[in-house]
């Protein structure tokens, strides 16, 4: 061994040290704890938003028309349903 690392022999690579600002760290936390939306992610939330809402409306008028359309079968028919079983065959 060298002079300069004389009694490190026992020393093994951790890797790289990641350095950060201050703010970086800061705005990073504030990040992951949700108190901050970055713009790329509000664009995305923006445009998700949009498409429920688009969604919601299709259903809505899906639903009213087939209210409109649908039709209910008569009580008598619900109430007299005969109790029988098909054959099981394999």
């Amino acid at each position: 061994m060298s002079k300069d690392k004389h009694g490190l022999g026992d020393i093994e690579y951790a890797g790289t040290i990641k350095t950060q600002t201050f703010k970086q760290f800061q705005l990073e936390r504030l990040i992951k704890n949700g108190t901050v939306i970055p713009a790329s992610k509000l664009a995305e939330a923006k445009e998700l938003e949009l498409q429920r809402v688009r969604d919601f409306e299709a259903a809505s008028v899906d639903e009213g028309r087939h209210r409109r359309t649908a039709t209910v079968a008569p009580d008598d028919k619900l109430e007299n349903l005969p109790l029988t079983r098909e054959r099981f065959e394999e």
